[in-house]
């Protein structure tokens, strides 16, 4: 009789937990999509430089075939620029449909700055749009982390949209941003560091951990969900969130993924059921 409570004890235990991974993925979707919204302008953008340089080229083309100039090598030129062209707006497609997917959580090997790259990507005319200079110290040689791509860039976005945030009021010449991955030994433990530097305000010591509790935000429009999640997010991957302010001004959030927390692959399914493979 002991054995069959345990038996069940345990089921309901491992049930509570596939349900509660589940509902973390659907808030973790819920957050990417709402993030998007906010970048859609700069998206948009960023989508239309390729097609328009696609069209300009394919007028170009048709100018020349009209005219009766057939320079071959000047087409041949014409037409490795619309490949060009089409393969970065099918990135950007591609970028969006990973984003916006409901689809299974993969936790493989992920190297940051990687996820560094593909993040200032995505956000590029944000950046520019907003005059903020983004400054990178990526460590070479970075070990590889086990996570889920898509939601480590989630967490990235998710910081760098609220450094430019905060630093929406100071002047253009102060409106930097710092980058920086690494990694450190320390009690045995190896773990690779990302760090978002800003040059805006200081978070209040009192409320250095309440930004990160559910629903607290100091912006009018803000839903007080993004860091509550990257910081659930962090801890799904065994790693950690924190923030800390800068000698002069402005704040850095930090977080760490330990390295080699699994030779394995993990899926979790849309319906929680969790699987590996080696």
């Amino acid at each position: 009789m002991f054995v069959l409570a345990s038996i069940i004890d345990i089921t309901e235990r491992k049930q509570a937990e596939l349900d509660a991974a589940r509902h973390r993925n659907e808030m973790a979707h819920l957050s990417r999509v709402s993030t998007l919204g906010e970048l859609s302008g700069s998206i948009a953008h960023e989508l239309n430089l390729p097609l328009s340089s696609i069209l300009s080229n394919a007028q170009a083309a048709q100018r020349f075939l009209a005219n009766g100039h057939t320079d071959l090598a000047e087409v041949r030129a014409i037409l490795n620029d619309i490949v060009s062209e089409d393969k970065r707006a099918a990135e950007v497609i591609h970028r969006l449909r990973q984003w916006l997917k409901k689809d299974e959580v993969h936790q493989h090997p992920v190297q940051m700055n990687d996820v560094v790259d593909d993040v200032l990507k995505l956000m590029r005319s944000d950046l520019v749009n907003q005059k903020i200079t983004v400054d990178t110290e990526l460590a070479p040689h970075l070990p590889t982390v086990t996570g889920d791509p898509v939601q480590l860039q989630q967490v990235l976005l998710n910081l760098l949209v609220n450094a430019c945030d905060a630093m929406a009021n100071c002047h253009r010449s102060e409106r930097r941003l710092l980058i920086r991955t690494g990694f450190e030994n320390r009690n045995g433990s190896s773990a690779v560091i990302v760090s978002v530097t800003d040059r805006g305000g200081s978070i209040p010591e009192e409320k250095m951990e309440q930004i990160f509790e559910p629903f607290f935000t100091t912006k009018e429009k803000g839903m007080g969900l993004g860091l509550s999640i990257c910081r659930t997010i962090m801890t799904a991957h065994q790693g950690k969130l924190w923030a800390t302010n800068n000698f002069d001004c402005g704040a850095t959030f930090h977080f760490s993924l330990p390295i080699g927390a699994s030779d394995k692959e993990v899926v979790m399914t849309n319906n929680g059921i969790a699987n590996a493979s080696s």
